[in-house]
């Protein structure tokens, strides 16, 4: 009989541990983090995509978007753009590879993403960031440690349910970020844009300490930049009304739109700005006339990396 309640005992025991210890990854997706720079007076930015499913981590992607800075040949002034291709998408063009037997960046990549998969992040702290990957599988690998770090970052983003998107266009980071927890609850949506400020005389790139939404109303739209108008399938802007609502107050408007209606990627711009399904603008999006194509794109993107 004492057998038989130790033994009971025991099960309880170790059916309540079970049930009390929390899933370490409650929600599956494509979870970002990323790492704004500036590498030579040019704009970068290094980012890592950790894959879950079932609760557990099956991917790592590591990539990095450069920027250029170029000179004009009559005036001297400098201009920046993003480049097209990451450093992954660029592949055997990318150019690393110098001699015979040496490994491309992309290929560079895939071993460290395999050895994180294999291996954890956490497993390469005994490597100081900024020197070579210096540790057993690692064979070929002459890129620098820059990417542990974002890769903590993602697991952590993983852990949190966090999710985030990403684009660049002309100068500027735009990036989103939004909750989803174990039952598929949204929640924190959030779009925002970094710029930066350039010196065209001297070649300096720098990028600013705010962001567009955390400068609120000092960003300095409303009442300033003229009112746009769409009819006749065009937008006019007004040579005597000025712009009725602030950058962050017409994001507000498409964050909005989201909490009421979730977004399936039918909202497109119309003629570059507000929003339409097929054509007809919505109605609660008409006093979004800012560019929306970039905002767009990182909701298209976050909602595609939450599996929505």
């Amino acid at each position: 009989m004492k057998k038989i309640l130790v033994l009971l005992l025991v099960v309880v025991a170790a059916f309540g541990l079970s049930a009390c210890q929390e899933k370490e990854f409650k929600v599956d997706g494509e979870f970002l983090a990323y790492s704004l720079e500036v590498s030579s007076n040019k704009p970068q930015v290094t980012f890592v995509t950790v894959t879950v499913e079932k609760g557990k981590i099956v991917g790592y992607n590591i990539d990095v978007r450069q920027g250029t800075r170029t000179q004009n040949t009559e005036t001297q002034a400098y201009s920046w753009a993003w480049n097209a291709k990451t450093k992954k998408e660029l592949g055997d063009d990318y150019g690393m590879a110098k001699v015979e037997g040496q490994l491309e960046w992309y290929e560079q990549a895939a071993l460290i993403e395999a050895y994180l998969l294999e291996n954890g992040v956490d497993s390469l702290d005994s490597t100081p960031i900024g020197e070579a990957f210096a540790v057993d599988g690692m064979a070929g690998v002459t890129i620098k440690n820059a990417y542990t770090e974002v890769a903590k970052a993602a697991v952590e983003n993983a852990k949190a349910g966090l999710f985030t998107s990403i684009y660049c266009s002309g100068t500027d980071f735009y990036f989103a970020t939004m909750n989803v927890d174990a039952k598929g609850k949204v929640s924190n949506l959030l779009i925002d844009t970094r710029q930066a400020t350039k010196d065209a005389t001297a070649g300096t790139f720098v990028w600013k300490d705010q962001t567009k939404q955390e400068l609120g109303a000092a960003y300095g739209m409303k009442g300033t930049g003229a009112k746009n108008t769409y009819a006749n399938g065009a937008w006019t802007a007004s040579t005597t009304e000025k712009t009725t609502l602030e950058w962050n107050e017409q994001i507000q408007l498409i964050l909005d739109y989201v909490a009421a209606n979730g977004w399936d990627g039918s909202v497109d711009p119309l003629a570059d700005r507000s929003g339409a399904i097929n054509g007809t603008m919505v109605d609660s999006l008409a006093g979004v006339t800012i560019k929306t194509s970039g905002y767009f794109h990182l909701l298209d993107d976050i909602f595609e990396y939450a599996g929505k």
